[in-house]
């Protein structure tokens, strides 16, 4: 985290990550007929910010903090139906939604939201604040 410089402490670019999930149903209009069916997913959301450590405590954020602010956005989600709250209900869909989401919570403390990753049975799909 620090590299011990010649007269003082160097703070490193520091990368936290948080594990949260929700239960969901949704439908899939497309062209497989199967997820168009009403089903649901348990999904793990997996967000991490970036950032510069506090000197004095050595974190980036308070972790009962950063679980507050992200927990709020998820908890509009959890054992919902989907549909009523996005156009598209794809892991993509639902990862853009919470980066866009938490990014607007996430203002303070010089932190950066890095990405966002929902995992539901065997996909997976992150949404980062890469620049293509």
């Amino acid at each position: 985290m620090y590299s011990k410089t010649k007269h003082h402490f160097k703070i490193m670019k520091t990368k936290l990550t948080e594990e949260f999930s929700f239960e969901a149903a949704h439908r899939i209009l497309n062209k497989r007929k199967e997820y168009g069916e009403l089903h649901g997913h348990t999904h793990k959301v997996y967000v991490t910010v970036t950032g510069e450590p506090d000197l004095v405590v050595g974190w980036l954020i308070d972790q009962q903090e950063f679980r507050g602010i992200v927990g709020r956005v998820i908890k509009r989600l959890d054992h919902r139906y989907l549909n009523e709250i996005m156009e598209q209900t794809t892991a993509e869909s639902i990862a853009l939604y919470l980066f866009k989401e938490i990014e607007k919570n996430l203002a303070f403390n010089n932190l950066t939201l890095d990405s966002v990753k929902v995992c539901k049975t065997t996909t997976q799909a992150e949404v980062s604040n890469d620049r293509m």
